[in-house]
């Protein structure tokens, strides 16, 4: 008996949500964080496609823009060197 008394409560609440589905008693018959969560999904779906359009033009024109973090680039070779070397292999001094 007390499985039908609480499953009656359950379902003469309010309107269920649009998104969760839960009773609400909100008025405009969704709950505050269920319209952020509901208002948010397009944005998120743009940014995500906007992510992995980025992602595959670096990988196809092989963008190395980033160096990487302890290396410093030879002005004479272009080539990249730990931070710490004083001459690169081309035999250009660095000032330190």
């Amino acid at each position: 008996m007390s499985n039908e008394a609480s499953s009656s409560i359950r379902t003469s609440g309010g309107r269920p949500c649009p998104v969760c589905g839960k009773a609400t008693y909100s008025r405009g018959g969704i709950h505050p964080q269920c319209a952020i969560v509901q208002a948010d999904e397009g944005r998120k779906k743009q940014l995500i496609e906007k992510r992995k359009k980025e992602a595959e033009s670096s990988k196809a024109s092989g963008d190395k823009s980033k160096s990487k973090r302890w290396n410093k680039k030879c002005p004479k070779c272009s080539t990249e060197v730990h931070v710490r070397l004083k001459t690169c292999a081309c035999g250009h001094k660095f000032d330190t």
